[in-house]
């Protein structure tokens, strides 16, 4: 007990040292905090606004894609095209695979067939942290709109059916609605629909007036189960224009590509001046059930061939765990986070001024694709602060020896034993290291912890992730800081005090 007290006051008399100790601590535990926190995958508002657009967390696409060539020298590998009658947000994040891609010979078909054994929806369902998986509804149609000239226009969009649940509870989507609402509950089978605005650029009708599509005919499905599909027969639908979505992205910088001379008036100081940003997708939205019901009529049978599989997860933060186990229940699949493929496919919006009267802004997405999957080295990362952190700590530990040699050497002459020698020692260890976790942690978890005001998680789910996180980055920075104390304490608790009083 006396040489914990005296730990204590060796703690607080020497501020200079104890102050230098514990911010070296904080530090490490800072690092620990920083990859722990990127372990911990992805937040709840993580590329939102592609996840609400697809409607899913996790995309299952029905082959592995190679974009650059192949990475497995054992596996034979051909080319293969995307079918251009069967749509799939394949070709949103990757446009490039329209024009071909690789893949292993032996890959399955490019459609999930969901009414065939080898799909193992139930065992899909059953995985933990899958809150749901339902099959992609997705069609080609045309949007019909007439000008004041009577001239007739038909627009290429994508027919999106919706899930209601996940769109409300999930995604948040109602709030996405700038003109009119959102669906309701009730509305599950009704002739109503909502269009992306920023994708529609011709004339469309207002919020509460007809809407006009038509669908083409399938005629068959080949031996795959891809459609054939007659754009010569086209099938028309009518529905209530119920409201436009707008799924945000922020704004960007306006690039000035005017003559010189002819600049945006920016007073001195000021922000450069932005344009927000929107998916500019063409698509219509419906209920899931009334989709299921235009399916019916153009395609003569219920919905069995998904280009796509759409997964829900119970916590963002597990979405990469998640994928990875689904992958194990799914080879020869390819199975990705949205943010994976928002990552890989290098999505951006720029925003350039083009005129000033009228004021014009014209807005375009690129793509900056990488040339394989990207590979995740978060466990390498890991590693790498663990390791610098440890290395931190002990020098710390070494330095706190090895400048007290003397002080343990009068210790061990009035009668300290070994124990006594590492009970100071590991005691004043335990403090900084407790400290210093406490300081590293907070400073980095602030920061995350911002984002729950902005994000749909609860107060309870972000405080529950930020305990756990706690326990575990204040155990490790207290266990390395005991294992790198103990050595250096244990080697002056055993040498002579003649040696350590003399400096030998």
């Amino acid at each position: 007990m006396v040489f914990f007290q005296m730990a204590l006051r060796n703690v607080a008399r020497n501020w200079n040292r104890t102050g230098m100790i514990i911010v070296s601590m904080a530090l490490a535990s800072a690092m620990v905090t920083f990859t722990w926190t990127l372990s911990g995958g992805y937040g709840p508002g993580t590329d939102l606004p592609w996840r609400q657009l697809v409607g899913a967390d996790i995309v299952i696409y029905p082959n592995r894609f190679v974009f650059g060539g192949p990475a497995e020298g054992d596996v034979s590998w051909e080319w293969r095209r995307l079918c251009p009658d069967q749509p799939s947000d394949v070709t949103l994040f990757h446009p490039s695979l329209a024009e071909g891609y690789l893949s292993p010979a032996d890959a399955p078909a490019p459609v999930f067939d969901l009414a065939g054994p080898a799909l193992p929806l139930d065992r899909l369902q059953e995985v933990e942290g899958v809150a749901a998986v339902v099959p992609a509804r997705l069609l080609q149609a045309y949007l019909v709109s007439e000008d004041d000239k009577g001239t007739v226009t038909r627009t290429p969009v994508l027919l999106r059916g919706r899930d209601l649940t996940a769109d409300t509870e999930a995604f948040g989507i109602p709030a996405c609605v700038v003109e009119g609402r959102y669906f309701r509950p009730s509305q599950q089978d009704d002739w109503v629909a909502l269009v992306n605005g920023p994708g529609l650029k011709g004339p469309a009708p207002r919020v509460g007036e007809r809407l006009e599509l038509e669908v083409p005919v399938i005629r068959g499905f080949t031996a795959d189960g891809l459609p054939v599909v007659d754009h010569g027969r086209l099938r028309p639908y009518y529905f209530l224009k119920y409201g436009v979505v707008k799924l945000s992205l922020g704004s960007v910088n306006l690039r000035n590509e005017l003559p010189p001379g002819q600049a945006l008036d920016v007073r001195p100081g000021g922000a450069a001046p932005t344009w927000p940003v929107f998916i500019d997708t063409p698509e219509v939205w419906v209920p899931s059930g009334t989709f299921d019901r235009i399916y019916r009529e153009v395609a003569g049978q219920s919905l069995r061939y998904a280009p796509e599989l759409l997964v829900r997860v119970q916590d963002m933060s597990s979405a990469k765990v998640v994928a990875s186990r689904l992958g194990a229940l799914l080879p020869g699949r390819a199975v990705l986070t949205v943010p994976q493929e928002v990552g890989l496919s290098g999505i951006r919006y720029q925003a350039s001024l083009t005129n000033l009267a009228p004021f014009t802004v014209r807005v375009s997405r690129v793509y900056y694709e990488r040339t394989s999957l990207a590979l995740d080295v978060r466990a390498e990362l890991n590693a790498a602060a663990f390791v610098v952190a440890g290395f931190l700590i002990a020098a710390n530990m070494y330095i706190l020896v090895a400048q007290r040699r003397r002080e343990i050497g009068v210790l061990k002459a009035i009668g300290a034993g070994a124990g006594d020698i590492l009970v100071l020692f590991l005691t004043e260890a335990l403090g900084y290291a407790l400290v210093g976790s406490l300081l590293g942690f907070g400073a980095v978890r602030a920061l995350t912890l911002l984002s729950l005001f902005s994000s749909p998680a609860s107060l309870v789910e972000g405080s529950s992730l930020t305990f756990e996180a706690l326990g575990v980055v204040t155990g490790l920075t207290t266990v390395t800081a005991l294992a790198f104390g103990f050595l250096p304490a244990w080697s002056a608790a055993v040498t002579p005090s003649a040696n350590l009083i003399g400096g030998g």
